[in-house]
């Protein structure tokens, strides 16, 4: 008998430990949780405050921690990006990100809109998204990897007149480490301009893609700074096609952007289904449709997908010996 009731108080001596352990363990967890967001919160008003200290402005609007128990993100009313120097602002809604407590370096986001967005020497734009997710791969000093898709985007003139401008089915973006070179990418899908924007000319539904490494960008992007003067890279695929065909070109290449801004590049362009890439490029570029003429005319004999040298020298276009016009200085 006494054996017995020796038993069950160890038994329930056993349990009581157990049970505060129990809650001592979500004691130090919650502690720990409310520390890390406390600290999340306290770093990203530092690093706003060391971007703010040049010429850009980046803004999130009351800062805040959420996710317990098991995640932990960053929430901003609104949030807001703006270059003294170049004179591109944009400003977006509540921005929202979450992390597994386990693995804090890789984390989702969503952008809600709309965006509104200006730039010199052009009016400005809002752009509105059904749905924007974002993700990250994070390291103690630059993002390893940094990715973006939204779908259903459509620009709209920031005016009375509301004038829809652009639509697309989606928009992705990837940027990523690759050495000391940084990896770009961005996607679209069936993007349709407004014929406002292209000289009264009816362009279809376009799908865009375009590959690029810059040399050195994780140094460039350390310090944002710096410009894109005397930096080179590589376009490792550009291509433009009309959506739900064939026809379309792409190039690649290496590319320098000159200390005066001037573009020197050695391209590759392989044109799939010239007349109809001519006819398109002759609507969008009247004032060049005999010069597009005159290349693509010689393009039948080479079959389907010709490809031809496309030089830029010193901001001149030239294909071949044949000059098609200038590109402006990179500032």
């Amino acid at each position: 008998m006494p054996s017995r009731k020796r038993t069950k108080r160890n038994t329930s001596r056993r349990f009581l430990l157990f049970a505060l352990f129990i809650v001592l363990a979500i004691l130090v967890y919650t502690g720990g949780w409310f520390y890390a967001a406390d600290t999340l919160e306290r770093r990203t008003i530092t690093a706003i405050e060391d971007i703010n200290l040049g010429q850009q402005n980046v803004n999130c609007e009351e800062p805040t921690a959420r996710g317990y128990p098991f995640r932990i993100g960053l929430f901003c009313r609104s949030v807001s990006f703006e270059n003294a120097e170049t004179g591109v602002s944009v400003n977006a809604g509540a921005f929202r990100s979450a992390a597994q407590v386990y693995q804090p370096m890789r984390t989702v986001g969503e952008l809600d809109s709309p965006a509104k967005i200006t730039a010199p020497h052009f009016p400005p734009v809002e752009a509105n998204w059904d749905n924007m997710r974002l993700s990250a791969r994070l390291t103690t000093r630059l993002p390893e990897r940094v990715s973006s898709e939204a779908t259903n985007v459509v620009l709209t003139l920031d005016d009375d007149t509301r004038q829809p401008i652009a639509r697309a089915d989606s928009i992705q973006t990837h940027t990523r480490q690759n050495g000391a070179n940084v990896d770009f990418a961005f996607v679209a899908q069936k993007l349709s301009l407004d014929p406002a924007l292209t000289s009264g000319a009816t362009i279809p539904a376009l799908d865009g893609e375009v590959l690029l490494s810059l040399d050195d960008g994780v140094a460039l992007l350390a310090n944002a700074r710096n410009g894109l003067r005397g930096r080179s890279g590589n376009v490792q695929n550009l291509r433009l096609s009309v959506a739900g065909t064939e026809a379309g070109l792409s190039l690649q290449g290496p590319i320098r952007i000159a200390e005066n801004g001037l573009i020197d590049a050695e391209l590759r362009v392989t044109v799939n289904e010239p007349q109809t890439i001519a006819r398109l490029a002759g609507d969008l570029f009247p004032a060049q449709r005999d010069q597009i003429a005159g290349i693509t005319s010689g393009l039948a004999n080479l079959g389907k997908a010709p490809t031809l040298p496309v030089n830029i020298r010193q901001g001149r276009v030239f294909v071949g010996f044949i000059p098609l016009g200038r590109v402006p200085p990179v500032r």
